[in-house]
């Protein structure tokens, strides 16, 4: 370690010391444990960085993120895991003088579209000097204070990420993470549920993650039903199997309940996934009719009837649905706006954050909703060089993930997670048509798991066929950890 780490190591404990003292005589005590608190996990980070990866993960899919004192809003879980990681991220550096992260393709495509959003939101005043801000219904309608925060401190993380995930027990931990905390979206749907507390009346909606939101929450279900299902494929056992199915068949049961039209096409997409997926994971044919009658007999007996009308009203016509009907002239109203906003700005856009302020102030829309649609969203606000960084990023990551999926017999343990995130990150694409997902944190978790997976495969050598194991039958690997 580094003469300087050490020194503001060893000043650190008399200077906690100090603080402890200071703050029981002045009655802070919430400071004083805010602070041991702060120490104690940059300790457990110099230990092992995974596990405050695995718990910044965990907190972005909850989308919580609990104040410890709320009063002083900045301490939380994730601003001090996001200060111990600086000061680890420090000594890596000063220890290896590695600076190899700054030069991932990703990480520069995001400094890019930074810059990018930057230029257009310095611009923005130009284009709208009467743009005020204003209230919605219940929030500020001008984001750019926290799409701009979400964008700096969540490429910190990326990089935080890339530096720190290393071997297969790091990528199987984060992949673990990722699966458990996204799944509790799927017994709170159901909980909420059962108490009566579903959205519109009747559909289901969860009260931790982003499934807060109904269409989310079908995109989350059907991740998860790849998830688990790879998962229970990639070893043999009995109560792997049946735990897998049970977890299946729960987020296949919150899908038909939230009564989502993405959701049902997304649906369809998950099915040509997985089914064009490694033949040893391929859903049997059995399994496919058991699950359509499944879905068709839940339909017919426990799921509300609104959410089936809803899921399978794809058109604008039919006006006794007046739900979904109304969504969809939202949904067209949105995109003409958004569509005006690149007819007329379409280098620079109309600045980060202010989609739904230029709507409602400047074309006048009466709904004035966010974009739903991360490809309109990036076009809108960055203008077309901004959209073109996003699709030339997620290009670059489906490259690397081609790569992980065909080396993924030197570790079949790996392998089968590379198998579940290529499903998972193409029905990210998919639902980003119907939602702003671009800046959410599944975008940054699942391009940091498919970088450090390259990674990991192609440092591994040439496997010996010592065994048989799914879907690549003729190899597997006893890899270092």
């Amino acid at each position: 370690m580094p003469v300087a780490i050490r020194a503001a190591l060893a000043l650190a404990f008399p200077f906690i010391a100090a603080l402890t003292v200071a703050g029981t005589y002045l009655g802070l005590e919430l400071v004083v444990g805010a602070a041991w608190l702060a120490f104690a996990m940059v300790a457990a980070l110099f230990v092992n960085p995974i596990m405050g990866i695995v718990v910044m993960v965990a907190l972005y899919m909850l989308s919580a993120y609990p104040t410890l004192l709320q009063s002083l809003g900045f301490l939380t879980v994730a601003n001090l895991l996001g200060v111990g990681f600086l000061v680890s991220l420090a000594v890596h550096v000063l220890n290896t003088r590695d600076l190899s992260f700054l030069k991932q393709p990703q990480v520069l495509v995001f400094a890019a579209i930074g810059l990018a959003f930057l230029v257009s939101t310095a611009h923005a005043p130009l284009d709208f000097p009467l743009l005020r801000a204003s209230r919605g219904k219940v929030f500020m309608l001008d984001k750019t204070a926290d799409l701009s925060h979400d964008l700096v401190t969540r490429l910190a993380f990326l990089i935080f990420f890339l530096v720190f995930v290393r071997g297969r027990a790091d990528i199987r931990a984060v992949f673990m993470g990722f699966m458990l905390a996204l799944f509790t979206a799927v017994p709170s749907a159901l909980l909420n549920w059962t108490q009566g507390n579903l959205k519109m009346g009747f559909r289901a909606v969860a009260a931790v993650t982003a499934g807060g939101n109904a269409n989310k929450l079908a995109m989350i279900c059907l991740m998860e039903m790849a998830c688990w299902w790879f998962w229970g494929m990639s070893r043999p056992g009995q109560l792997r199997r049946l735990g897998a199915l049970a977890a299946i068949g729960a987020s296949l049961l919150v899908l038909l309940a939230t009564g989502s039209r993405s959701g049902l096409l997304g649906g369809v997409v998950f099915v040509v996934l997985i089914q064009s997926g490694p033949r040893g994971y391929r859903v049997p044919t059995k399994y496919i009719g058991l699950g359509l009658a499944a879905s068709a007999l839940l339909i017919a007996t426990v799921i509300p009837a609104g959410d089936f009308a809803r899921m399978t009203h794809l058109a604008p016509s039919r006006a006794e649905d007046r739900g979904a009907a109304a969504s969809n002239r939202m949904r067209e109203d949105t995109i003409m706006s958004g569509w005006h906003m690149i007819k007329d700005h379409p280098w620079l856009g109309v600045g980060l954050g202010n989609f739904r302020e230029v709507s409602r102030q400047v074309y006048n829309d009466t709904f004035f909703r966010p974009p739903h649609n991360s490809y309109l969203w990036a076009a809108a606000e960055g203008g077309v060089f901004t959209l073109g960084l996003y699709l030339f990023l997620f290009w670059v990551t489906w490259r690397d993930l081609r790569v992980v999926t065909r080396l993924a017999y030197r570790d079949p343990e790996v392998g089968y997670i590379a198998a579940a995130i290529r499903i998972v990150y193409l029905l990210f694409c998919f639902f980003a048509l119907f939602s702003d997902l671009w800046q959410t944190p599944f975008a940054y978790i699942l391009i940091g798991l498919i970088v450090t997976m390259r990674r990991y495969v192609e440092s591994l050598g040439e496997p010996t066929v010592v065994g048989a194991g799914p879907p690549w039958d003729e190899y597997a690997l006893a890899a270092p950890a």
